[in-house]
Formats: structure tokens, C-alpha cells, sequence
């Protein structure tokens, strides 16, 4: 592997990453952009300036919703993928019980006109598991995207995709790193993409919450790391 391509999620930017990007830029090209909107056209776009079989490819949350989309649409040789607190359909379904409930992404948004500071900080919270309340301050940093069109188009993303029907057109390896404690994207998501994505691996991280990669950012680098060396 010679390039990690970090993809953030909702409410957050590139520097979510900051401390994979710490580690990893000492050995090899690190990119953590800023996604300017959810949208697979755009990813499709961003991906190809790459070789795509030396990158290892890592999605997070709605990221990883963009990235698990856009692959499977235009399937393309890559590295490795790996998907973090990754859900195939955000919302519950009549025949999919995981998932948030609609009404909920309705008000964040209908929350957005009033006061999206409070939105982004009452998210921020229900990332954390009931044992991470240490990291509050800290997490509620990296939740700070003032583009009020920007966190809307996002929430409609969530509200609208229904990703299961391109389960079976994804052909990239897949690692699947979800914390047992998600409120965001319950660990069901999780199995469920492990069950139909043949040949990829689920990593469950006790007592985390849906951001492993920064509350338990040294498992994390490690994991990821083993998959670099692969």
C-alpha cells in the first residue's frame, strides 16, 4: 500500500483524522479531504487521480456510505476497504428495524435553521458510548462545519439512500470496524453488511461508541496498520 484515503462523515471534516494522519504520513501518502458534497459523483471523480490497487480506502459514517455507494455503481480494483460505523440504510425501514428513526433526521434538520451549533453539539454527544463521557469537549471540536446547505444535504442523504440493493455489486475487500456500544449506527448495521458482503471481515471494539478511530484511536492505527501490511 502507498496512499490511505480517509473519508469523514456528517458534521466533520478532513481533520477528524488528524490523529491517523499523525501516524501514517511518516510512511506513506495520507489524504483526508474535505468532501464538498454528498454526492458519489463527486467521489467518483476524486478517486480515479489515484492507483486505486495501492490505496487503502477508509470511510466513516455517511463517508462511508459515499464510498461503499460509489464503488459499487463504478466497481474498480482497490487495495483494501475499510468501513467505520457504516450503516447500508441510516433510517429504519418496515423491513429493516436498525436504523434511526426518520422522524428524528427530519427534526435535526428542521434544527438546522433554528440552531445548528446545538444540533452539531447534541450529535456530537450521541457519538460517545455511556463510557466515553471524558472525550465531550474533546469530540465536540471536531463537529464544527458552518455550512448550514452542506449538514442539510447530508441528512437527506441519510433520509433518502438505501444502499442494500448494491450490496451484491461491491467487489472490493472489505473491513468492517464498528464499536458493540454505537448509538448512531447500531452494530446490527454492521453484521448485516458483514452477512452480505462475501469475504469481509468484522472488527467489533468493546465499549465504543461511533468514533473508535478517535476514542480508541491506538486499537484503531493498530488495525488499520495490519490491514496497510497486508
Amino acid at each position: 500500500m502507498k496512499t490511505l484515503i480517509l473519508l469523514h462523515g456528517w458534521g466533520a471534516d478532513g481533520s477528524v483524522w488528524q490523529k491517523q494522519a499523525s501516524v501514517f504520513r511518516e510512511r506513506l501518502q495520507v489524504e483526508t479531504p474535505t468532501i464538498p458534497a454528498w454526492d458519489p459523483d463527486w467521489l467518483a471523480a476524486y478517486l480515479p487521480q489515484f492507483s486505486l490497487p495501492d490505496c487503502l480506502l477508509v470511510g466513516w459514517s455517511l463517508g462511508g456510505m459515499l464510498l461503499l455507494e460509489t464503488l459499487a455503481r463504478q466497481p474498480a480494483a482497490v487495495g483494501g476497504l475499510v468501513l467505520v460505523g457504516v450503516a447500508p440504510v441510516f433510517c429504519a425501514q418496515p423491513d429493516h428495524p436498525w436504523g434511526q428513526p426518520p422522524v428524528v433526521v427530519r427534526a435535526m434538520r428542521r434544527g438546522l435553521q433554528k440552531n445548528p451549533g446545538k444540533v452539531l453539539r447534541d450529535f456530537a454527544g450521541q457519538c460517545l458510548s455511556p463510557g466515553e463521557e471524558t472525550w465531550q469537549r474533546e469530540v465536540a471540536g471536531l463537529f464544527a462545519a458552518n455550512n448550514g446547505a452542506h449538514l442539510a444535504d447530508g441528512l437527506d442523504y441519510l433520509l433518502h439512500r438505501d444502499l442494500r440493493p448494491l450490496l451484491p455489486h461491491l467487489k472490493a475487500s472489505c473491513t468492517i470496524i464498528q464499536g458493540d456500544q454505537d448509538g448512531i449506527v447500531e452494530p446490527e448495521q454492521a453484521r448485516f453488511l458483514h452477512d452480505r458482503l462475501p469475504g469481509s471481515n468484522l472488527r467489533l471494539l468493546p465499549a465504543a461508541g461511533h468514533l473508535p478511530f478517535w476514542t480508541q484511536a491506538g486499537r484503531f492505527i493498530d488495525m488499520v496498520a495490519e490491514m496497510m501490511g497486508r
